[in-house]
């Protein structure tokens, strides 16, 4: 079926697509995103079905958008919502990981770079490599802004606090030398509270910086 976000229409998989279907947590802060990139190139790395991509393109103005997913099946649907909505943008079949090791070969520099990867940390057990699956992604996205621009970097990991997320955030900055001039961190819409004795409840945490 297909809904309505913020003036855009989205095709939603409820059966099979990852989570509802739709990413609704992540209203408020497509709409944050778009409102940042007029004229940007963007790079929306795990893009799932293109909603950070196509508020970039249609409500921001971007000038160029690539996303980039690994699911074959997400990938189709965000071309679909891109044609849906007539809008033109690059959507890469590819890793994550490695496209960003192929964009920092190729010195390819975007104005705005997203990141929005899946559960890294699923338990308690895989906790130390999800911290460094974050940490090695962080790296590689910030290798891909050029100097004063966005850098939008997310985790849905509910055993991940903010500020472990942030210090994650900020060691892989700093490992390349570059400093995080951080504007804020957000989280889900107003329709998704958490409850005080429940943390993990707490899951998405979006860093909004400017990569210095």
């Amino acid at each position: 079926m297909k809904i309505v976000e913020n003036g855009i229409t989205y095709e939603v998989d409820f059966a099979q697509g990852h989570k509802t279907g739709f990413f609704c947590d992540q209203r408020d802060n497509r709409l944050k995103f778009a409102s940042l990139v007029k004229g940007a190139t963007v790079l929306d790395l795990c893009c799932y079905s293109g909603g950070f991509s196509i508020a970039a393109k249609m409500l921001g103005g971007a000038a160029e958008v690539t996303a980039v997913d690994l699911d074959e099946k997400a990938v189709a649907m965000a071309k679909r919502n891109g044609n849906i909505n007539h809008q033109r943008i690059d959507f890469v079949h590819a890793d994550a990981f490695v496209y960003a090791r192929q964009m920092v070969r190729n010195g390819r520099l975007f104005d705005a770079v997203l990141l929005d990867p899946p559960k890294f940390i699923v338990g308690r057990d895989g906790y130390e490599e999800g911290i460094k699956k974050y940490h090695d992604l962080n790296m590689l996205g910030l290798q891909c802004v050029r100097p004063g621009g966005l850098f939008v970097t997310c985790s849905c990991s509910g055993l991940l606090s903010p500020a472990e997320f942030e210090h994650t955030v900020i060691k892989a900055a700093q490992r390349q030398g570059r400093k995080l001039q951080i504007m804020a961190m957000t989280g889900p819409g107003w329709d998704h509270p958490f409850l005080s004795t429940y943390p993990e409840g707490r899951y998405l945490k979006v860093l909004w910086a400017i990569a210095l």
